[in-house]
């Protein structure tokens, strides 16, 4: 596949002809093309995945609503703590995002999917058992193996329920699904709090004593597994659309795709970029809470419902927003929409990410936080739609596994670590977090913007190169 593609560029073919060959090169050609699901099935399974998605954002979310009291009753340092959110929980992502992956690319989507939820859940309700950092370590390992297959097989099913023209509108969804099911956990993260602190330690027998963390990481654990068992009953496991094989590709053609393809001009700059990013917003959302309550003396349990509803409601707006807008841009012949409105929303919404945590008060800097949120949002379903333009789905779910793999493990794995050894050791005070959260935006975002500019130009042409051969 490869070597024909790179040496059809070399002659100077057109990226029409690279793709084309591309498509056709590794494997024999395909039966008929199966149908489409229904919109009322495909909608069905779509809300089936958000209910789905919105699950393990609660079980990702709800630990940096408790990194006080973990920190307290634990007895850890900053340090200690960003692993656990961040190393813990991406090195299980990271040894189960590419296998799993390839197994989503040739098996029953919708049981594995139901599996892993189950597992993450049992890993949140883990949490709550224990008593030490190994333990603690272990658990949010289980939580990261399981969460590695959420996108993978929630995109790979996705992409076969709807068509490219209506793909905007899918993964808009599914992006409300992951920002919607943090604005839950928040509002729900909060009040628990609160009602679990007025009420006090209880004891259970076999559990101990449990303190309010642990009754949280209970309360939002076991209903994941109940809902395990209706997502594989109900949800529909769409055909796959458009491949060429029926097995799953080699792996050393997965990285010959990305980077001796036309297709690995966009994907790879995507990878970095969205890595990148990911150290930016997950540094400094897992550091949110204790950033509120060190600068400003406000509590998770009374700044966490208050952040959960302002993103509830900015979220359909910033979404409904970004997929209209792609499909104007679209429309009007701008086949680099996709690119391009990541590109401005990330550049519009820099300054707020500076600014932010330098105002001299909460309201200033949560109204900072709304609105650098609120741009932002509306470039997330174009940067996943475009991922799908570009890549066969052979390759899809393995694809998103590395994309989710690099957003895990250099995004969300660093990110919460790097701005702690900024607190810990550069500017040697909890106190000076906020410096610690400008840097991160500082050094990071400009890297990201180039990266993503970057991609502008190979994405319209492939997306062009699509158009005309249909």
């Amino acid at each position: 596949m490869t070597g024909t593609v790179a040496s059809s560029a070399d002659a100077g073919a057109s990226y029409e002809e690279a793709l084309l060959e591309e498509a056709t090169a590794i494997a024999t050609p395909a039966s008929a093309e199966p149908a489409w699901a229904s919109p009322s099935v495909a909608w069905k399974t779509m809300i089936l995945i958000a209910l789905f998605t919105v699950f393990g954002q609660f079980d990702r979310a709800v630990f940096y609503l408790l990194v006080s009291p973990i920190k307290k009753d634990l007895l850890l340092s900053d340090t200690q703590m960003s692993v656990l959110m961040g190393a813990a929980y991406s090195s299980a992502y990271f040894i189960c995002g590419l296998p799993i992956a390839r197994w989503i690319d040739v098996g029953p989507r919708k049981f594995i999917a139901a599996g892993a939820l189950a597992a993450w859940s049992l890993g949140t309700a883990f949490c709550a058992m224990s008593a030490n950092f190994t333990q603690l370590y272990c658990a949010r390992m289980v939580v990261g193996g399981g969460e590695a297959v959420k996108g993978p097989s929630a995109v790979s099913m996705i992409s076969d329920l709807f068509p490219r023209d209506k793909a905007p509108r899918a993964f808009a969804v599914y992006n409300w699904a992951i920002q919607g099911g943090d604005a839950l956990a928040n509002i729900i993260g909060g009040g628990l709090i609160l009602f679990f602190t007025a009420m006090g330690a209880i004891t259970v027998p076999l559990l101990g004593t449990l303190h309010t963390w642990h009754l949280v990481f209970l309360t939002f654990g076991v209903p994941g597994v109940l809902f395990a068992l209706v997502f594989a009953t109900f949800a529909h496991e769409p055909a796959r659309h458009g491949r060429k094989i029926k097995g799953s590709v080699p792996l050393r053609e997965v990285v010959h795709f990305l980077f001796r393809s036309p297709s690995g001009k966009v994907l790879v700059p995507i990878l970095l970029a969205s890595a990148i990013l990911q150290i930016e917003a997950v540094g400094i959302g897992s550091w949110r809470m204790p950033f509120y309550e060190r600068t400003y003396g406000l509590t998770a349990g009374q700044v966490a419902p208050i952040v959960g509803i302002g993103n509830f409601i900015l979220t359909p707006i910033g979404l409904i927003f970004g997929a209209w807008l792609n499909e104007r841009m679209t429309k009007s012949g701008r086949y680099d929409a996709n690119m391009r409105i990541s590109l401005w929303s990330h550049m519009i919404g820099l300054p707020l990410g500076l600014a932010g945590p330098l105002m001299p008060s909460f309201e200033l800097a949560i109204g900072c936080s709304f609105l650098g949120f609120l741009i932002t949002i509306a470039a997330a379903p174009a940067q996943l739609a475009a991922m799908q333009v570009v890549t066969p789905n052979e390759l899809r779910a393995q694809v998103n596994a590395l994309y989710m793999v690099t957003v895990g493990v250099f995004g969300s794995g660093i990110g919460p670590s790097v701005i702690a050894l900024m607190t810990d050791y550069l500017f040697k005070s909890e106190h000076d977090l906020r410096y610690a959260m400008v840097t991160a935006v500082a050094v990071a975002a400009p890297i990201a913007l180039l990266l993503i500019w970057r991609t502008l130009k190979p994405y319209g042409e492939l997306y062009r190169a699509q158009m005309a051969q249909e």
